[in-house]
C-alpha cells in the first residue's frame, strides 16, 4: 500500500479521534481508543498508558500485566525525557523479555511528568516523519483529556473538602448557639420577676431579646449555608431520603408552627390546597426546608399588615406549590437572577432585611433534585408569587423506588 493510499486513512483516524474527544472527553473511553489506534498506526506489538499520581490509572493493550515495569521505574524514565517522541532499545525488565524496542512519550502537566505513553516492538522499528507527527497528535489529544480529567478530579476534591469543612463548622456552631439562646432566655425570665430598677430591668430584657433574635438569625444562616452546599445539584453530596409524603400536611405544619417576628405580627398567613393532591415519593425534609424558605422570604419582604398565601394545586402532571404575597414586587430585570447563589435585590424598602441570598438558591436546588424547577411571577407594586413544580413521574411516584430495588 502506497503512502498516497495510507494518508487519507490516517487523517480519517485523526479526525475520528478528535471527534471522540470533543463528544465524550472521558479518559476511560478515549485512552483505550487512542492506544489501540496508535498501535495499529505504528504496527507496534503492544502498548500502555500509565498515569502516575492518585488516582493511578493504567491502560494496557496486548501486553501481559506481569511484564509491566514498576511505576517507580517508569516515572524515572518519563521525568528524564522531554515532552516529545523518544525511540529506544534499552527496555527495562521485565518488558525486555518479549520486546526489542519501544517508543516513549512523556505526558506533562505544567513542568511535571504525570504519565507515560509507550508502544513496544519485537523487531527494530523505523517510523516515518508522517507517522511520528500523527502519533504525536494522538498523544497530544490524550494528554489534553488527561489534564482535563485531573482538573475535574481536583475540583471535585476541593468541593468535597469545602462541603466537609462547612458541615463540620455548621455542626460545631450549633452547640454554642443553643447555649447562648438558652442562657439569654434564662436572663430574660429572671429579669421579668426581679425586684430591681424598672429602667435597668427593661434594658436587660431588651438586650436578652436582641441576643435571642441574633442567635435565631445566625442559626438560620448556618442552616442555609449547610443546605446550599449539600443540596446543590452540581456539587452537593446529599443522598435523597425518599418516603411517602403528604405535601398538604407539610404545608399546614409550616403555616401552623411558623413563628412570626414581633415586627410582623399583623401579617396574615393562610393556606389554600386542592383536594386532588396525591401522596408522593419525595424527600420530605428537603421540601419542608424549601417551602419554609419561601415562607420566610415572603415574611421578610411583605410589609406588616399584608397577606401571605401558601397554595398547592395540580397542573396537569405537576404538583405546584406557591407562596404569594402582596409586597412591593420585583422588577423584570431582577427576576432572571433571583434563584442564583447569593443573589439579593437591593431597594430602599428592604434596607433592614437580613439575609444571605441562599434561600431561593436552596428552593431551586430542592426542586431540581426532584426533577422539577422553581419559578417566580412578579410585578413592581403588585406583589410576588414564588413556587416550585414537582413532576408526577419517575421516582416521585409511589412504588418507583421499590420497583427499582426489586429489578
Amino acid at each position: 500500500m502506497t503512502d498516497n493510499n495510507i494518508q487519507p486513512n490516517r487523517y480519517t483516524l485523526l479526525r475520528n479521534i478528535l471527534r471522540l474527544i470533543a463528544q465524550n472527553p472521558d479518559l476511560e473511553r478515549v485512552a483505550p481508543s487512542i492506544l489501540g489506534e496508535a498501535r495499529v498506526l505504528t504496527r507496534a506489538n503492544g502498548g500502555f498508558y500509565l498515569i502516575f499520581d492518585e488516582p493511578r490509572i493504567l491502560f494496557v493493550d496486548l501486553i501481559d500485566d506481569s511484564l509491566m515495569p514498576s511505576d517507580e521505574i517508569l516515572r524515572e524514565v518519563a521525568q528524564g525525557l522531554s515532552q516529545e517522541i523518544h525511540i529506544g532499545s534499552q527496555i527495562p525488565q521485565p518488558l525486555a523479555r518479549n520486546f526489542a524496542g519501544w517508543v516513549i512519550i512523556p505526558v506533562y502537566q505544567r513542568e511535571t511528568a504525570i504519565g507515560i505513553f509507550c508502544l513496544v516492538f519485537r523487531e527494530e522499528l523505523d517510523l516515518s516523519e508522517e507517522t511520528t507527527d500523527m502519533l504525536m497528535a494522538l498523544v497530544d489529544g490524550l494528554a489534553t483529556v488527561t489534564q482535563s480529567t485531573k482538573a475535574s478530579e481536583r475540583h471535585a476534591k476541593l468541593t468535597r473538602n469545602q462541603y466537609e469543612f462547612v458541615r463540620i463548622v455548621s455542626h460545631d456552631l450549633r452547640s454554642p448557639l443553643t447555649s447562648i439562646k438558652g442562657f439569654a432566655g434564662i436572663i430574660e425570665g429572671m429579669m421579668e420577676s426581679a425586684d430591681i430598677d424598672p429602667v435597668l430591668q427593661g434594658r436587660v430584657i431588651h438586650g436578652a431579646e436582641k441576643i435571642v433574635s441574633g442567635v435565631a438569625q445566625m442559626t438560620a444562616l448556618v442552616e442555609n449555608i449547610q443546605d446550599a452546599g449539600r443540596y446543590d445539584p452540581e456539587t452537593g453530596f446529599y443522598e435523597m431520603q425518599r418516603s411517602p409524603t403528604d405535601l398538604i400536611d407539610i404545608i399546614h405544619k409550616i403555616s401552623k408552627n411558623h413563628l412570626m417576628p414581633a415586627e410582623k405580627e399583623a401579617l396574615t398567613l393562610k393556606v389554600t390546597a386542592s383536594d386532588d393532591i396525591p401522596i408522593v415519593n419525595v424527600d420530605a425534609n428537603m421540601l419542608e426546608r424549601s417551602i419554609t424558605n419561601l415562607v420566610d422570604n415572603a415574611i421578610k419582604y411583605t410589609p406588616n399588615g399584608g397577606i401571605i398565601e401558601v397554595g398547592i394545586h395540580r397542573d396537569n402532571d405537576d404538583i405546584v406549590i406557591t407562596v404569594s404575597d402582596d409586597g412591593f414586587g420585583i422588577s423584570e430585570e431582577n427576576l432572571k437572577s433571583l434563584f442564583m447563589r447569593h443573589t439579593r435585590i437591593r431597594r430602599r424598602e428592604h434596607k433592614t432585611v437580613k439575609g444571605s441570598g441562599l434561600g431561593l438558591f436552596i428552593v431551586r436546588s430542592v426542586a431540581r433534585h426532584h426533577g422539577g424547577d422553581a419559578f417566580v411571577e412578579s410585578e413592581v407594586g403588585n406583589g410576588s408569587t414564588f413556587g416550585i413544580r414537582i413532576p408526577l413521574q419517575g421516582e416521585n411516584l409511589l412504588g418507583s423506588s421499590i420497583a427499582t430495588e426489586t429489578d
